[in-house]
């Protein structure tokens, strides 16, 4: 006779446990301590096999023999229906394992940064560890969805990082690409997600061009306390340079001759070696840092870091903002623009020696650049001193 929800609550705990049969293998033992629990007996490759449904009253009858019944339609196709639980169990088990921050960490050591120049990577991975992992790298891969991703992209986005949510959202997918090549994920749901993010509003970047204001900006990066005093050198030395923010932050000891006061290194964007001639300031500033820094590879070594890397450049970003220096007052990009600007409008140095000195291209030069260079070193090294003496004045006249 089928059990009904009546017989089960009236059955009674015994000395011994016993069993109330539903029919076609399907019972419900009783235990001595009163404890109910739905056993499916069936045989498999003339085997006799006992699989545990589940606990009455949480697996009710009703669902008990729906269960029953899809075993009853595995075993007459020729499945398994407890090794085929076991086997989804253990797979789930392995899916929950690979959790999308495991598999980017992953991603990042073996693939992105073996191929890719510290200062491009410094970019994006930092985003991953304020901004991703929070939102879903304890998220096993299979169980992310695209409203997952853009969620998490756009929090960088509404801070004013578009472009960076963008080159995010592209690694992710990358990242998700790579996971399905391994056969860790069954598909890249982040294909395609970056084009459905705000686009970047063109424009140049922030900069002053009025001396007094870059002044104040100066004086408020020397006057801030509190600081990680490497972050605060590198912005120190940033105005003095005329260097890409990405190339200063990656400065290495061994590019330097603090003797002969020169810092040789190869520009990220036309891959040539371009020399800069440190001023005075300069050389003092980075030799304070040789008791913090001078046994690791790079000037500006992160503290923050798995490893031997530089300083990120919302690192600097948020020692100016803290400062008191707004992104409407200057970016990091900015400070090439100012010096640039007021170089040449109000100290009238000769534009050929500013744009060498930028590592741009002197259109007048038809030998590649090497002429060019030759014939302004002394010009470029007499300007470098006048330059940053220039800054300290106007930065005491805003004092």
């Amino acid at each position: 006779m089928k059990l009904t929800d009546k017989k089960i609550i009236q059955a009674k705990p015994r000395e011994k446990e016993y069993s109330l049969a539903d029919g076609h293998g399907l019972i419900l033992l009783v235990k001595p301590n009163g404890g109910k629990y739905w056993i499916h007996r069936f045989y498999f490759e003339n085997k006799r096999i006992p699989m545990n449904l589940g606990v009455y009253p949480f697996i009710s009858l009703k669902e008990s023999r729906q269960i029953h019944l899809n075993n009853r339609l595995l075993i007459s196709k020729g499945i398994n229906p407890k090794e085929l639980k076991e086997n989804e169990k253990k797979s789930r088990e392995k899916e929950l394992l690979n959790t999308f921050e495991s598999i980017a960490e992953k991603f990042f050591e073996d693939k992105f940064k073996p191929s890719t120049s510290p200062s491009t990577w410094k970019k994006i991975i930092p985003f991953f560890s304020k901004d991703i992992y929070p939102m879903i790298g304890k998220m096993p891969v299979n169980d992310i969805k695209g409203v997952h991703i853009i969620d998490a992209c756009k929090k960088i986005a509404d801070r004013g990082s578009r472009e960076s949510a963008i080159r995010v959202c592209r690694k992710i997918s990358e990242i998700l690409s790579y996971a399905t090549m391994l056969g860790l994920s069954n598909g890249n749901v982040a294909n395609g997600l970056s084009k459905t993010l705000p686009k970047p509003i063109k424009g140049n970047y922030n900069a002053t061009t009025n001396p007094k204001d870059f002044g104040e900006i100066l004086r408020k990066i020397d006057s801030y306390q509190g600081f990680n005093p490497i972050i605060k050198t590198c912005l120190q030395i940033m105005p003095y340079v005329f260097t890409r923010q990405g190339e200063l932050r990656g400065m290495r000891w061994d590019e330097l001759d603090l003797t002969k006061g020169v810092w040789v290194y190869q520009v990220s964007k036309t891959k040539t070696s371009h020399a800069v001639h440190l001023a005075r300031q300069v050389i003092e500033l980075i030799q304070k840092l040789v008791p913090l820094t001078g046994g690791t590879e790079y000037v500006f070594i992160s503290d923050r870091g798995r490893g031997n890397e530089f300083i990120s450049d919302s690192a600097l970003r948020n020692y100016l903002r803290k400062a008191g220096v707004s992104q409407e007052q200057t970016a990091l990009h900015g400070f090439r623009t100012s010096a640039r600007t007021i170089a040449d409008e109000v100290l009238e140095v000769n534009t050929d020696v500013l744009e060498i000195q930028l590592s741009h291209k002197n259109p007048k030069d038809r030998h590649g650049g090497a002429y060019a260079r030759a014939e302004f070193i002394s010009q470029r090294k007499e300007f470098m001193q006048q330059w940053a003496d220039y800054c300290d004045d106007i930065k005491r006249r805003t004092s």
